[in-house]
């Protein structure tokens, strides 16, 4: 289960790690990126930026470009999106593992 505890940037290392998984299995176009908007994760000026990538693909890549230059809150907030987006398989690879 995601406990918001993580040491400063490790969610982020996990995010880069993961980034190939996540670029290729995140759906960008079904609520996400509204969401995180909404949730003040992303500008409109990001918003336009990742919605401009022609394919799934590039949206993904852009998306993740800019998430990994968030601060640690922000992408906590970007893993419970992952959840309430309906993609708690890919959020639950972004948590520790005891």
């Amino acid at each position: 289960m995601f406990s918001g505890e993580y040491a400063p940037s490790q969610l982020k290392q996990l995010i880069q790690a993961n980034c190939a998984i996540l670029s290729e299995w995140m759906d960008p176009d079904n609520g996400l990126l509204i969401e995180l908007y909404s949730k003040e994760v992303i500008s409109h000026r990001e918003l336009e930026t990742i919605k401009a990538g022609k394919t799934s693909y590039d949206r993904n890549d852009a998306l993740l470009l800019i998430i990994q230059r968030k601060s640690d809150e922000k992408c906590q907030k970007f893993v419970t999106t992952l959840r309430t987006a309906n993609m708690s398989h890919l959020a639950q690879m972004l948590e520790i593992k005891p």
